[in-house]
This record gives C-alpha cells, structure tokens and sequence, in this order.
C-alpha cells in the first residue's frame, strides 16, 4: 500500500516535521540523507539531473517511510544509483525501520515502470553488517534477484559508551610521541581545546581548510561560493538543531585546527577537519582528535563515532581504532533478465577500476612535484 512521489526541492522543504519523524524512526541513522544536509546539498551542489522519491506508507500521506535521491544512468541498460554528494560519506538514502524492504521494493518497482534500461539500483558505501545490508540480503533472496557487492573498504570509527577507552590499544610508544609533540607546542604558547556551535566557529573551520592543502588545490569549500554556501547552511542548520558542534584547539586564543561533528540517533559523524599548515610540525589535526575523542566516548548518547574518512587515512586510523566495513550494493530490478545484469556490473566495474588507476597516477604526480617543490634551491636574493 506505498504510495511513491517524485518531488522537487519546494515540495520536499514543506515536510518538514515527517522528515524528522522519519530521521528518528530510521534503519540506519544518516544524517546525510536529513533535511538540513539534503535541502542545502540539494540547492547549491547537485551537478546532475537528480529525482526526489518519497515513499509513503499509504495513500493518506501521514507517514513517511522512506526518501531516495536518485541519479540516473547515462547508458541503456545501466545502473541507476542513489545519489551520493560529493562531501557526503553516505548515499542519500533513510528508510524507516520498520518498512525498509517494502520502500525498497516499492523504489525498485518504481525504477522498472518509470525508467525501463535500469537493471539495477546501487547504493554506495553500504555498512555490510549493518542494518540496511541485511534487508538488501533478505529482499534479494525473497524475490530471487542478484545483489552484487564490489569495492570492499574499512573507515576508521570510535567506540563510545560504558568502558570505551580509545587510547587503550594505541601502542605506548606513538602516545609517548603524540604527548612530546603537545609539549613542545605547549612551551611556545596556551593551548586550550573547546568545543562550539557558534557562527565564528564554523569560520574558523572554513578559513583553516582554506588556508591548508585544500586550498591550494582549489578544493576547500571556500574556493567555490556554492561549497561555502553549502556548508555555512548545512552547518547552522544542525546547529539550530543542537547536533553540530565544531571542535577546536585555540594557540594563544587562535584556532590552529577545527573539525566539525554531526549528530543522528546514537551516532556521531566526524565530517570535516582542518588545520594551520604553519603548525604542521606539532600534527595539529591529531591533537585535536586526541582532545576530542574522550568527551565523544563519554557521551552516554553515542554507541559509535564515524570518521567519514578515507579508508588507511595516516591519521585517523592510528587513533581511533575500531572499523566499519564498507561496499557498494547494487540490487537488481525486475525488469530485465541476469544477463543484462550481470553486464552492467562487468562495465561499472570496469569503469571503477579505471578511475582508480587515473586518481592514483594523479596523486602520485601531486606528492612527485610537492617533493619537487620542497627539494628546490632558493631563489637567489
């Protein structure tokens, strides 16, 4: 008895309070996939045609049970995808715990009425032993459709709750480092750490990611006035909401890194960090995680704090040392036969291969000229 509309940014900014409902009641939390992430990603980031589901469970529209950000394929007989914004660690995807598998059915009925060439519905960066994977299993195996699994990963996480003790299973002798390094920036300076939801703290997180690598590649929010606008929305939204707050280590009264933590349910997301490359010597970022990581895990509200990050990231891996483990679902429609299935997952991976080997050459012609950069001789006076 779903009932799926296809919205439009108006339309979805009006549900308001049953997007709440929805976001407390959801399978897995996501805050990527809450209105005051969405609403702004939607309006200032979405490149590509983009369509707005909202599963509805029954014709009255009471109840939301599901929403899904689609981007659709480029070739026939392709993968039609949820769409994952590019400063999003998550597909946009909430489902209701309760009715996941029916609002997956129902978006994967709608797929093969509405748009015939998809053969599939992937969703990127699925937890495998979570929740959502789980129901992906059972609906796969009931309506005997293929689910592939590809690109394996593991994202560095903080346990939280009674007993959690990050520093535990971190060798003696990197804490022994990591407490030499805060010593040394404690003799030329105060040090103090705090934690803020307030709007110069989230120009301070904007101003030191421009001020670092980022912004000399053009990549920090700042460098584009729709990233900024993005994330100066985003950010004052979940802070009106009271579940955003940037954490910072203050040099002398001056921030030296920021990083900004999302809230959904029990738990937090760790979604951007940045610090003052001037003080690159001490591992500002670390510190600051360091500093961070005991009042997350003292948080009674939290089971699991989310780096967002890459997997092997050389530092938040060596600090917080729990894992979730990650791949890219894509289930089958009903449309189309395996062959064609089975197709468009040999291109898409072959195409994900592709890209890997050219992001790879990238940054190893990026790491080749800064080791030229910094072997250089001086300009002469």
């Amino acid at each position: 008895m779903t009932t799926i509309d296809v919205c439009s940014t108006s339309e979805i900014e009006r549900l308001g309070p049953c997007w709440d409902d929805l976001a407390g009641r959801a399978l897995e939390p996501n805050p990527f996939a809450e209105r005051a992430f969405l609403i702004p990603a939607l309006r200032h980031l979405s490149r590509r045609k983009l369509v707005v589901l909202c599963v509805w469970n029954g014709p009255d529209r009471v109840r939301l049970d599901a929403i899904a950000v689609l981007r659709a394929s480029v070739v026939p007989f392709g993968v039609v995808d949820v769409w994952r914004v590019e400063q999003a660690p998550y597909a946009a995807l909430l489902l209701d715990r309760e009715s996941a598998a029916p609002a997956v059915e129902a978006i994967s009925c709608w797929l093969a009425r509405q748009w015939p060439g998809a053969v599939g519905l992937g969703i990127a960066d699925v937890d495998v032993n979570g929740a959502l994977a789980e129901t992906l299993r059972m609906l796969a195996a009931r309506r005997r459709l293929r689910l592939d699994l590809s690109s394996p990963r593991r994202r560095a996480a903080l346990a939280c709750g009674a007993g959690a003790n990050f520093e535990r299973p971190i060798a003696a002798r990197r804490r022994k480092e990591w407490a030499r390094l805060k010593r040394r920036l404690m003799e030329r300076g105060r040090l103090d750490f705090e934690w803020s939801d307030q709007p110069a703290a989230i120009e301070s997180l904007l101003a030191l990611e421009a001020a670092g690598w980022k912004g000399a590649r053009g990549t920090a929010l700042n460098a584009d006035p729709e990233r900024a606008a993005f994330a100066r929305e985003m950010l004052a939204g979940f802070a009106s909401q009271r579940r955003m707050q940037i954490a910072r280590l203050l040099f002398d009264g001056r921030p030296i890194a920021a990083g900004a933590v999302l809230r959904s349910q029990s738990r937090a997301y760790y979604w951007k960090t940045a610090y003052d490359p001037a003080f690159v010597q001490f591992s500002p970022g670390l510190q600051l995680t360091l500093a961070m990581s005991p009042d997350l895990q003292a948080d009674r509200r939290l089971t699991l704090a989310d780096s967002c990050a890459d997997p092997d990231h050389p530092m938040i891996d060596r600090i917080w040392t729990k894992r979730i483990d990650l791949a890219d679902f894509v289930l089958q429609t009903t449309a189309h036969p395996s062959a064609a299935f089975e197709l468009a997952i040999c291109a898409r991976r072959a195409k994900a291969l592709a890209g890997a080997r050219v992001k790879g050459l990238v940054n190893r012609w990026r790491r080749g000229g800064a080791t030229r950069r910094a072997s250089a001789p001086p300009p002469a006076a």
